[in-house]
């Protein structure tokens, strides 16, 4: 199978660097993996198939049940737009049809599927979906199409998000073992993979011929999903994983390929380690019989390092722009290790603001449209004492709609949400910009002046 990223072309010809943006599905080959291969989308295209979360729901700005102080979500795709995730750049990915490329599978088997990241973001969960028995292939692909429960999940309910970044980003690739529905003929599977910190979910489909079954001659065991570590310590690392699908098994934990746990629970907490020691774990499922599963993927965890009375705090981390309005830059960061009071914010080396430990996150306001301001977030614990800043985040306000030679532009001004094909031009930050990819703008860090990958400055 065909590995790597594609080039492609600006509306001149010149080749540019592909948006490498989010994930996808490459084994089993998705449909947009697919098209990737045979050059009808691009290396960005296809990680990009992505509309708002908690499919099937139709409605935006949605809570999430199990985690509510995740992002409410954006827009899902509509009806008719499901395998292109509403992205104008794959509108063909929707045709109905029985001409699509398919893998031959058999009911109760229990099919491998890899997920591969170019941003290995937050992540809440996965949910797997199948057509009904009596889905129609000729009709564009619909909720009705699908039955309205996934039947598989790999779910993580570590909350709130921005405490557990490291627990909940995935490191690709990551493999599910996911037993499919008993079927007959052709269906499609979609799978979505839905994040924590932003409203949108990536979606992938599947074309699936089922021929026959599968009939396990031993019922062996399904491995266990969703292996992490879920809290660490200086001398112990918490492992929690997801129920296997077989009902009645019990769960084995290994460290570094030797076994730690064996029992029913879903989590297990192993004590007894060296402090900043990184340790392998993976875990197996076994039943009654005492059959053992395959052993899941390794999931590498290390202890924390002992702080010492009146060391500061570690810097803060991944300090990064959430939207950008004409007056105001919204900020997000990950947290400091060790003991933290407070964050102070700087902008343009002053500082601006202080926000208690639990705030990972603020708006700066009252700025001026058009200007450029850079930022830093320093952590500080009891006695005062100040973490190395974090990184330094260069951030340009947007400029009003009908202000300056914005308003006798021959060209649009650039909106979030809008929809831009590949050589149209935009009006942003008092200058002119040419799409370099096909996309929604989906996040104000998208925009021209922002985001280089989707778009480049016409001079």
């Amino acid at each position: 199978m065909t590995t790597g990223f594609k080039t492609m072309s600006d509306s001149s010809g010149a080749q540019v660097k592909p948006a490498l943006r989010h994930g996808h599905i490459a084994t089993p080959a998705s449909r947009a993996y697919f098209a990737w291969q045979e050059g009808r989308l691009n290396a960005g295209q296809l990680n990009q198939r992505e509309a708002g979360k908690f499919f099937p729901a139709l409605d935006r700005g949605l809570f999430d049940i199990v985690a509510p102080t995740d992002s409410t979500n954006a827009l899902p795709p509509p009806d008719g737009k499901i395998a292109s995730a509403n992205q104008g750049d794959g509108l063909f990915l929707d045709e109905p049809g029985t001409h699509w490329k398919k893998h031959t599978v058999a009911s109760s088997e229990v099919m491998k599927f890899t997920w591969t990241y170019t941003a290995a973001h937050t992540t809440r969960r996965y949910n797997y979906f199948i057509t009904r028995e009596d889905w129609n292939p000729n009709l564009p692909l619909s909720r009705a199409q699908f039955e309205s429960e996934p039947f598989f999940k790999v779910e993580f309910t570590e909350q709130p998000f921005w405490s557990h970044g490291s627990v909940l980003r995935p490191t690709g690739p990551t493999t599910h073992d996911v037993p499919l529905p008993q079927r007959n003929g052709y269906h499609v599977l979609l799978a979505v993979w839905e994040v924590a910190d932003t409203g949108n979910a990536f979606y992938q489909v599947i074309d699936l011929d089922f021929a026959g079954s599968v009939t396990p001659d031993n019922n062996d065991p399904v491995v266990p999903a969703g292996l992490r570590a879920s809290a660490t310590t200086t001398n112990s690392i918490t492992m929690a994983w997801n129920a296997s699908v077989t009902a009645g098994v019990t769960y084995r934990l290994y460290r570094n390929g030797n076994p730690v746990f064996t029992g029913s629970q879903l989590s297990f907490t192993d004590n007894g380690l060296q402090e900043d020691t990184a340790y392998s774990y993976s875990v197996s499922a076994v039943n009654a019989a005492g059959q053992e599963s395959a052993r899941s993927q390794i999931v590498s965890a290390r202890t924390s390092a002992v702080i010492l009375p009146g060391t500061p705090p570690t810097a803060p981390v991944q300090l990064h722009s959430m939207s950008v309005t004409t007056n105001s830059v919204a900020l997000m960061w990950g947290s400091s290790t060790g003991s933290v009071s407070s964050y102070i914010i700087y902008r343009d080396g002053n500082e601006v603001a202080r926000v208690p430990a639990s705030q990972l996150s603020y708006t700066d306001a009252g700025l001026q449209e058009a200007t450029t301001y850079r930022y830093f977030v320093a952590a500080e614990n009891a006695a005062g004492q100040l973490s190395v800043p974090s990184n330094v985040l260069s951030i340009t306000t947007a400029a009003s709609n009908d202000s300056g030679d914005d308003a006798d532009s021959d060209y649009p001004q650039w909106v979030l949400g809008g929809s831009y094909q590949v050589g149209q031009i935009v009006r942003n930050l008092g200058r002119n910009w040419v799409a370099l990819v096909t996309h929604i703008s989906y996040s104000p860090d998208w925009a021209p002046g922002l985001e280089d990958s989707l778009w480049r400055e016409v001079i």
